[in-house]
């Protein structure tokens, strides 16, 4: 005896068997029960999904043994013909080879003469958008107003292509896709006829492989039976059908977690050798974590259709994961999946995708980085970069004499660099700060200012008491060379210093006098007065209070200038913040 494929052997024979379409099957059930059987119908939907099997068995129905009835025998002669397509009063015909209008013209004759053995003669046109315009229309007035025994059933998967006055003289019924559960449930049950055993993984392998197709997947079940006997497992299914491995992709995201290269790329050309296309690859990772966001959810093992082993990875696995960051991922081969398809090099833009994962940072959460700039102290982990520094190297010539050595111009030009981003993230921060203590620290009253005052006075006195007595030769001497320090730390103050010179010593203070300058300097410089005293002290140990003053040819300048129609508007503090953000300078003409 001949064999008999699954998707023929176990094809639906009444409106009982089929399974994913219960909006179609119920509307069809009702309209036989209330006598109100259209003239006309069409169906559209994916392939594999059950169009021309009910068109098949609305036939049968609508030809029972006594009257059009839903609960109709499968097993009558009537019945056998209609579903071996023997039927001479069932016609059923494919629109691919039999488009013209003289076909159409052929069908217009027939279904004017009554049936012959059946009450009703119906007509079954399957692929109907390959039909032309001209037999399209020269179907329309038949297809409006039949002969009372005469039915129309019209299958497509493409429906745009159907002209609307077609449409509109049909009930249309939209096939959906089937669920992977349905799909399972129903191979289950084949397969427990077929008296062949299965694994959970394995149903679910071949359910998603069929992407919602009920032919697809029997005829997968029947190169899986094929290959693995009367014992189906996972791991032959996989290598029966070329699927991906669960550990494959395990090894893949875990490699993405950990930042290493050489496992995220070896699986890539791993599936690449075996010719799985880039495609299939991005679905099936997308697929994986997918999985992994559901393990994340409160029992969300409960969402994984799989065995109890393989959920219990999935869980596992996902607590190390932070979601937005699998959704990411997701979301970027989800980009990539339409651009591949059109490419040339597909895994070359794939593997490409990968060492781009590789390099992305962490997701950050926004009230992570509002935590940040209001506690500074308390900085999560994940957002904390040290900045590595070279420190000065000690070479020693002899035993009694050492020289200390610098790094050269290249490094102190790349520390500078790397401080100064530093800097600027914590200068902007201070900003804010700045900006939120105006809006909620209220302004001080006069004896808080007295008492704050008299205490820095005090305070002033006491350590101009403790300090040496400095002469003004020596400080002019080094001057040069305290300049070029404060410059290798912050420019566009060693810029400024750069026309600066020391004049006299008064009352414990050093009063150096700015050249060429303008008072947006002198006010820059006033704010960084502590920080120049502290650096002074660490590079030439001398203990200086700093008094900055202004030319006066400068002076001069700045008071031609305020005679400008905006003289009265003061942006100093904010061109200030700008220089001191962004390392910058004033340039004159």
């Amino acid at each position: 005896m001949t064999y008999k494929v699954l998707s023929l052997k176990w094809r639906p024979q009444s409106f009982k068997d089929v399974v994913g379409q219960d909006h179609v099957v119920q509307t069809l059930s009702n309209a036989f029960k209330k006598d109100r059987i259209a003239q006309g119908y069409i169906f559209t939907g994916p392939r594999g999904v059950g169009k021309t099997t009910i068109a098949r068995i609305v036939a049968m129905a609508l030809n029972a043994a006594e009257e059009p009835n839903v609960d109709f025998d499968p097993n009558t002669s009537q019945a056998k013909e209609i579903s071996n397509g023997t039927a001479l009063d069932v016609l059923e015909i494919d629109g691919a080879s039999n488009r013209g209008i003289e076909e159409i013209r052929n069908l217009r004759e027939q279904i004017k003469f009554a049936p012959m053995s059946a009450k009703y003669k119906v007509i079954i046109i399957d692929e109907v958008h390959m039909l032309t315009t001209p037999a399209f229309n020269a179907l329309l007035r038949t297809l409006e107003e039949p002969p009372s025994h005469g039915k129309f059933i019209f299958c497509t998967t493409d429906i745009h292509k159907v002209p609307i006055t077609i449409i509109s003289r049909c009930q249309r019924f939209d096939f959906n896709r089937i669920s992977q559960k349905v799909i399972s449930d129903r191979l289950a049950f084949i397969l427990k006829a077929e008296k062949v055993s299965i694994d959970t993984e394995s149903l679910s392998a071949i359910a998603r492989k069929a992407d919602g197709s009920m032919r697809d997947a029997l005829s997968l079940l029947d190169q899986v039976m094929a290959f693995c006997g009367d014992a189906i497992v996972y791991d032959k299914v996989v290598k029966a059908l070329g699927l991906i491995s669960n550990d494959l992709y395990f090894t893949f995201t875990d490699a993405l977690h950990q930042k290493d290269m050489v496992p995220a790329i070896q699986v890539i050309q791993q599936l690449s050798s075996v010719g799985i296309p880039a495609v299939e690859i991005i679905l099936g990772i997308n697929e994986h974590i997918r999985h992994l966001l559901y393990a994340g959810v409160e029992d969300g093992d409960a969402l994984l259709n799989m065995n109890e082993e393989l959920s219990a990875k999935y869980v596992e696995n996902t607590s190390s994961w932070d979601r937005m960051d699998l959704l990411r991922i997701g979301q970027i081969l989800s980009d990539l999946s339409s651009v591949i398809r059109r490419s040339d090099h597909p895994y070359l833009i794939l593997e490409m995708t990968v060492l781009k994962l590789l390099e992305m940072d962490s997701s950050v959460q926004l009230n992570e980085l509002i935590q940040r700039v209001k506690n500074p102290n308390k900085i999560p982990k994940k957002l904390t970069q040290t900045v590595k520094v070279k420190t000065p190297v000690v070479k020693k010539e002899n035993e009694k004499a050492s020289k200390v050595t610098y790094p050269n111009k290249e490094e102190q030009s790349s520390k500078i660099e790397e401080t100064s981003k530093s800097e600027k993230i914590d200068k902007v921060e201070a900003i804010i700060d700045a900006v939120k203590d105006e809006d909620i620290n209220p302004p001080k009253n006069e004896k808080t200012d007295k008492l704050s005052s008299s205490i820095e006075e005090k305070a002033e006195e006491k350590s101009d008491d403790n300090k040496p007595n400095l002469d003004i030769e020596e400080i002019k001497n080094r001057w040069s060379d305290i300049v070029m320090h404060i410059s290798s730390q912050r420019p566009s103050i060693g810029n400024i210093l750069d026309q600066s010179q020391p004049i006299k010593i008064s009352e414990g203070l050093v009063h150096v006098e700015l050249h060429g300058q303008s008072s947006f300097s002198l006010s820059m410089i006033d704010r960084h007065n502590k920080w120049i005293e502290s650096e002074i002290v660490n590079h030439s140990q001398l203990k200086l209070r700093i008094k900055f003053s202004v030319g006066k040819e400068t002076i001069s300048k700045a008071k031609i200038d305020t005679t400008s129609k905006d003289a009265d508007v003061d942006h100093s503090e904010t061109v200030n913040k700008i220089i001191e953000l962004f390392d910058g300078e004033i340039l004159r003409t």
